[in-house]
């Protein structure tokens, strides 16, 4: 069957995630921080492959390649993620914006380095993180996030993930492996904007849908509202 690596998969849009592939009757590899998270996981994915790390975490990489040995993953999802508040200079902090980097972005890199060796034996790997629209230097340019009341830490950590998307969709095509951003949606979490209008179960179905189909491109960065976003 179908393998799917999600990382921040104890709550929210990566335990929906994790909902709609087992509906697809997919092998679950799931990663979380704690070890109630991974007991509730397994009592309800009691066949799921889980392990406790930390993606900002320097064993991280470490851990996810010796967990997944000789494995073969077809689809890894970074949805591991962090928000904070600090909308403005006098608001925003070094502190801040260092561990919001080090999780959206870092973690994105370590998971993916650990579990490269295991995407390379998938036919079609995919790689896809999950972004936001407030990553999109575009929309950012553009004002899109002015007055929003976002924080300067998520929207420098996306943009960067956006960049090491790109990286990783360059360095990886050679073996096969697509790598793709995605918008899940203004979704209805603890991270919500005030626009949020969507859940995360909604979101999880319609990503696992695309998923599945297998219409992702390299270096796609996709909307589960528009379609698309400018990078």
């Amino acid at each position: 069957m179908p393998s799917v690596l999600i990382t921040g998969a104890a709550k929210g849009l990566g335990r929906e995630l994790a909902k709609s592939f087992h509906g697809y009757d997919w092998d679950l590899y799931l990663v979380v921080r704690s070890s109630e998270s991974k007991a509730s996981l397994l009592n309800e994915f009691p066949n799921a492959h889980i392990i406790e790390s930390d993606v900002r975490s320097l064993e991280h990489e470490e851990k996810v390649k010796n967990w997944l040995d000789d494995k073969s993953i077809d689809v890894l999802i970074n949805n591991a993620g962090l928000g904070s508040k600090g909308p403005n200079l006098d608001t925003a902090t070094i502190e801040q914006i260092s561990s919001v980097f080090e999780t959206n972005c870092l973690g994105v890199f370590s998971t993916v380095k650990g579990a490269q060796k295991a995407l390379r034996k998938s036919k079609s790997a995919l790689v896809l993180n999950i972004s936001s629209r407030r990553g999109s230097m575009a929309m950012q340019a553009s004002g899109a996030a002015k007055g929003s009341g976002c924080s300067y830490s998520y929207r420098i950590s996306k943009a960067a993930q956006n960049m090491l998307t790109l990286c990783l969709a360059d360095d990886l095509e050679e073996f096969g492996i697509k790598v793709a951003a995605i918008h899940p949606g203004r979704l209805l979490t603890n991270m919500a904007s005030r626009d949020a209008h969507m859940t995360p179960e909604r979101s999880a179905k319609l990503i696992s849908e695309l998923v599945v189909s297998g219409k992702i491109n390299n270096r796609d960065y996709l909307c589960m509202e528009t379609g698309s976003l400018p990078w």
